[in-house]
C-alpha cells in the first residue's frame, strides 16, 4: 500500500468513528442524559473531525510512511 492507500484507509475509520460518535449524541440526548457525558462526545467527535480534515489534507501523510 502507498501513502494514498493508508490516508483512505484511516479517513473511512474516522468517518465511522465520526457517525458513531453523532449517533452517540443522539441517543444520549433522546435518554436525557447528563450535559456533562454528551458534552465529552461532542468533543470526541469535533477533535475526530479535525483528525479526518488533517488525513484527508494529506498533513499527517508522514504518520502514514511506511519506515
Amino acid at each position: 500500500m502507498d501513502t494514498s492507500d493508508y490516508r483512505n484507509l484511516v479517513a473511512k475509520f474516522l468517518e465511522k468513528c465520526v457517525r458513531y460518535a453523532n449517533d452517540s449524541i443522539t441517543r444520549k440526548e433522546s435518554r436525557g442524559e447528563e450535559p456533562e457525558e454528551i458534552s465529552k462526545w461532542i468533543t470526541y467527535r469535533d477533535f475526530t473531525e479535525h483528525a479526518l480534515m488533517e488525513v484527508r489534507n494529506g498533513d499527517l501523510d508522514s504518520w502514514l510512511e511506511e519506515e
